[in-house]
């Protein structure tokens, strides 16, 4: 008798979905992968939702608010369904800002309820890298910007980032707490005339503007770039593309601003065609970059083609994706932190090259995704840094320094391994009462031990800060792990440190390590 018929496994469909909880609207973005492994959209909505507004000015979701956000949910996950894609090809994100609602947790756990995905909060550090790379597009189209002195500033809802390229490369980068949607909840009282919020708001504005231009007054600027989701949607009023990007006027953005600022929020949204949400943040965003323009002096000023918001959901879906350039960008950033506290750069090097080649070589043995490498990396760059307070102790005053420093490019998530792993770096092994530590869920303490576990090698083999072992080969032989080095003949002390520290290399991937001569 022949075996019953049995049709081929389904091939899951090309399209992917992406949900994002923006600060003033909820989109919905549904893409396709072309030859170059880029999404390109198929179809977008978007829908209003006052998540700034009620952040900033109550400090938590209103229960209206809420409900109208499991309703737009609902209505997306109609289409999504209608296009036939699976929820594993499905993503949920939210805006950086609602971490600072007092309820974000219960305004998550309804969305999650809702759309049975987890949604995924995006924070200061993936925004940045979201910024970065539109930025860095730009960049790779426009070659007068590539070469040149050139300063991106990107005006969020909550935050004002500042990234500074010289010939393309990141230089400078720094990040403020001024923002549309914050900036304009914090003028706005019931009893303030328009006229006279305007004014608060302009003032508000003009401080953290001067802390930016004082920042930046050493270094020299050739072009100013302006990113953001309302500078981005007018700038083809005021001005032609050329070569990915629109070349404004500061005069005509004056003028433009003026114009819009004497409307009514009627008027506005039948001006711009944007709903009332989204209309709130246009005068203050337009007045920041406007303000930004004449302190540094700028005739013009240059914006990306295209719409901001669906370019950052194109890149939300490809989220876990981080070129080689944009890694090496982030350990740059980290050196200079390393500098700032004094650190010794030839060994942070040392230990974070070794670091990096046992993460790669010991792949089978610890399993974590390859983002991990360079969060690794990022720690054993930073390790010491607790030595400007204190030799003594001083991976405690490590875990308080990277806790309080924003990595460029790091999520907060990172940024509390790159910590942790410093705090760890010794032979002192993780309690479950330790601070932050037991913040942690049980996956996260794993990787943790296992990224620790490594750096401890990777330190020990730089115990002298001298870089006697030079280069290392790894040979695994039964329970033993050998490595190898070349050129040194006694390496007593770093064998010693290898005995004192890496107890826990032995208990997480059960290897003793022996270290031997090439």
């Amino acid at each position: 008798m022949s075996a019953p018929f049995s049709a081929p496994p389904a091939t899951p469909p090309p399209e992917h979905a992406v949900i994002y909880v923006g600060a003033a609207s909820v989109s919905l973005v549904i893409g396709r992968k072309d030859a170059s492994g880029q999404f390109i959209r198929i179809e977008s909505l978007d829908k209003p939702l006052p998540v700034a507004r009620d952040t900033f000015r109550s400090g938590s979701i209103t229960r209206g608010t809420v409900d109208q956000a499991a309703a737009i949910l609902r209505d997306y996950l109609q289409t999504v369904r209608e296009y036939g894609i699976p929820p594993s090809q499905l993503r949920l994100f939210t805006s950086n800002i609602l971490a600072e609602a007092s309820n974000h947790e219960i305004f998550l756990n309804r969305l999650q309820v809702h759309s049975g995905v987890t949604p995924s909060l995006i924070d200061d550090g993936n925004m940045t890298r979201l910024v970065y790379q539109i930025a860095q597009r730009m960049l790779l189209k426009n070659p007068t910007l590539a070469k040149g002195n050139t300063f991106v500033t990107h005006i969020g809802p909550g935050n004002t980032r500042a990234i500074y390229f010289q010939q393309g490369r990141l230089a400078a980068y720094s990040n403020y707490r001024l923002g549309i949607f914050r900036a304009r909840e914090a003028v706005a009282t019931p009893d303030d005339e328009t006229q006279q919020q305007m004014l608060h708001l302009e003032e508000h504005i003009r401080g953290v503007v001067d802390h930016l231009a004082q920042d930046y007054s050493g270094v020299k600027i050739d072009h100013h770039v302006a990113i953001g989701a309302e500078i981005q949607s007018i700038a083809p009023r005021l001005g032609k593309a050329r070569h990915g990007a629109h070349l404004v006027r500061e005069e005509d953005l004056s003028t433009f601003t003026d114009k819009l600022a004497r409307l009514t929020p009627d008027e506005l949204v039948r001006e711009l065609h944007v709903h009332y949400t989204g209309g709130e943040g246009i005068v203050p965003a337009l007045q920041t970059n406007l303000a930004l323009a004449r302190r540094f002096g700028d005739d013009s000023i240059w914006v990306p083609e295209g719409d901001f918001q669906l370019e950052l959901m194109l890149d939300l879906m490809t989220s876990g994706s981080r070129t080689a350039i944009f890694q090496e960008e982030v350990m740059q950033a980290a050196s200079e932190i390393g500098a700032r506290y004094k650190t010794d750069r030839k060994h942070a090097d040392q230990v974070a090259n070794f670091a990096q080649q046992l993460f790669r070589e010991l792949q089978h043995l610890h399993n974590l995704d390859s983002k991990y490498e360079l969060v690794l990396r990022v720690a054993a760059t930073l390790h010491e840094v607790g030595m400007f307070i204190s030799p003594r102790e001083h991976h405690k005053h490590s875990l308080y320094i990277l806790l309080n420093t924003e990595i460029f490019g790091l999520s907060t998530q990172d940024r509390v391994m790159v910590a942790l792993l410093a705090r760890y770096h010794r032979r002192y092994n993780p309690e479950p009462n330790h601070p932050s530590f037991s913040d942690l869920t049980r996956e996260e303490r794993m990787i943790v031990l296992k990224l620790a576990a490594l750096l401890r090698l990777a330190d020990s083999l730089d115990r002298s800060h001298a870089q006697r072992i030079k280069s290392i080969q790894l040979r695994p032989e039964g329970a033993r792990l050998n490595v190898l080095t070349q050129g040194v003949d006694d390496t007593t002390v770093e064998q010693i440190a290898i005995n004192s520290k890496c107890d826990l290399f032995r208990e997480i991937y059960g290897y003793e390590i022996t270290l031997a001569k090439s």
